[in-house]
């Protein structure tokens, strides 16, 4: 997609249908390639080696993978925590021992149990956060819920989104609602957005 199509549209809802179309469209080899590649990065990152606490999305089969990146958290025994959506657009971090704790909850996306324990959000290190889409000062385009942003205005993590080559352009819409990542992961490449 040409990145003057981003620049000159102020229409997430449009921008939202026209990325939606383009990711359904991705060949599923091509998919799988795009997961792998990006979870090695995630696993290579400081911010992830360092993490103590690493909170991040479970994905959906059309998202970047996080599965893989969930278990190997687990396994080296950090803390980790996923996304339980409540009502009001509120979303809380529940820890996870295991993957097998979780079920379809809210939008059909796999949850904990609300039993769960919730970690505090200032005790996460390492936020793992979804993207539709992203600009290269760190604007994610997500599905219009708000989940995100209104949870990571209250956490200092490290705000790493995962989002596919060809949907990283050179600006998206924004307010100032919106929170910005550090960082965001591709296939291709691992991009600071704060430095000057």
């Amino acid at each position: 997609m040409p990145l003057q199509l981003c620049t000159m549209s102020s229409n997430k809802k449009t921008l939202r249908r026209i990325f939606l179309s383009e990711r359904a469209a991705q060949d599923a080899a091509e998919k799988r390639y795009i997961d792998e590649k990006i979870a090695g990065h995630v696993l290579e990152h400081t911010s992830y080696r360092h993490a103590g606490c690493v909170f991040a999305y479970v994905s959906t089969p059309q998202e970047i993978d996080t599965r893989a990146l969930l278990r190997a958290a687990l396994a080296v025994g950090k803390t980790v925590c996923v996304p339980l959506c409540g009502a009001a657009g509120e979303m809380t971090a529940r820890q996870i021992r295991s993957l097998d704790e979780l079920r379809p909850g809210a939008y059909g996306i796999d949850e904990p149990n609300a039993c769960a324990q919730e970690i505090p959000p200032e005790e996460i290190e390492l936020a793992l956060v979804p993207a539709l889409a992203c600009d290269r000062e760190g604007y994610r385009l997500g599905y219009g819920g708000g989940y995100y942003d209104r949870f990571l205005c209250r956490t200092g993590a490290v705000r790493m989104a995962l989002c596919a080559q060809q949907r990283l352009v050179d600006s998206l819409p924004h307010t100032a609602l919106d929170q910005r990542c550090q960082w965001i992961i591709t296939e291709r490449q691992v991009l600071r957005t704060d430095e000057e």
